[in-house]
């Protein structure tokens, strides 16, 4: 029994019972014995005190006494409470890690539509617990990062898969945007390797911590980023491969922060800046190799590069 309470003061950071009491009743006796002698201090110390000096004593006594008691009865209360307390939390986390467990056996289902599910089921995990919400988003990117090659029967090369793909960034998206109920922003966003045909972050923030798209491969159909504001953090697109189809930044702001295409290549489809407005951190494209700008993005019209944008060959 020792050894379990032992425990427990040890999770709830009390402690043990014994030790406790015998803490509140010598602080009990040091209050009685200043008490006694103040009272001697004020009765002009005789030296032989009289039956109702005895008796006042002996009141003294027994109120200090069952004041000792009484705290000792609070301090049994509140050990229970902060037992009870740390007891709800551990099955708190409990309950919070079984839910964990459960959406990555969905998301590693063979059913997409259960796949979907136990997507959901991590974003709002991950919304409630934010302990723990990197781990959480780390579980989502990481589904991203897994190999696949789109369908190649319709023009969005569309299918199961890339509809979940789609959904897992979408709802990285809303949780980038002003307003979210919820905001991921400050965390980091691993989409290293990633294949997207068709992704909407149109419109997020980035106010701190790093949105990773390095080695990202943009093969056709259309990813927006329209309307990003990058305000802190920082944007990787470092080995990046835009081979197809339609990349857009339009109306983006970059006003703080680093957005980085090191080794970036620009060899098919569209890629466009139109409308965006450079007022302050870092757009480097510097380091892009000439033979891999064959197929440069498109920027507004401009004498000269507007402060913060760096192109290859400056």
């Amino acid at each position: 029994m020792t050894s379990a309470n032992s425990r427990r003061g040890e999770t709830t950071g009390l402690w043990s019972i014994r030790r406790h009491i015998v803490a509140v009743v010598l602080i009990g006796l040091g209050v009685f014995a200043v008490a006694t002698v103040l009272l001697w201090l004020a009765l002009g110390l005789p030296a032989a005190p009289g039956p109702d000096t005895k008796l006042n004593v002996v009141k003294i006594a027994l109120s200090v006494v069952a004041g000792v008691g009484g705290v000792v009865a609070l301090v049994v209360a509140y050990r229970k409470q902060r037992i009870g307390e740390a007891a709800e939390a551990r099955e708190h986390v409990k309950v919070l890690n079984e839910r964990f467990a459960g959406a990555c056996a969905q998301i590693g289902h063979e059913k997409p539509t259960v796949r979907l599910a136990g997507m959901y089921a991590m974003a709002s995990l991950a919304d409630e617990w934010a302990e723990q919400r990197q781990v959480c988003i780390d579980v989502l990117c990481a589904y991203l990062r897994i190999p696949y090659e789109p369908a190649l029967d319709s023009p969005w090369h569309h299918d199961e898969e890339s509809e979940v793909r789609f959904s897992i960034t979408s709802v990285i998206s809303d949780h980038l945007r002003p307003g979210a109920p919820v905001s991921w922003q400050g965390h980091e966003f691993n989409l290293l390797r990633v294949i997207l045909r068709s992704a909407d972050f149109a419109d997020i923030q980035v106010t701190g911590g790093r949105l990773l798209f390095s080695l990202a491969r943009f093969p056709g159909g259309w990813t927006s980023f329209d309307g990003m504001h990058v305000s802190g953090g920082e944007v990787w697109f470092g080995g990046a491969e835009f081979l197809g189809g339609r990349v857009s930044f339009d109306n983006a702001e970059f006003s703080a922060g680093r957005v980085q295409f090191d080794g970036a290549t620009f060899t098919g489809g569209e890629v466009t800046f139109r409308g965006a407005r450079f007022t302050g951190g870092e757009v480097d494209l510097s380091k892009v190799s000439l033979d891999d700008y064959t197929t440069p993005p498109v920027f507004d019209p401009w004498e000269t590069p507007p402060p913060g944008l760096l192109l290859p060959g400056a």
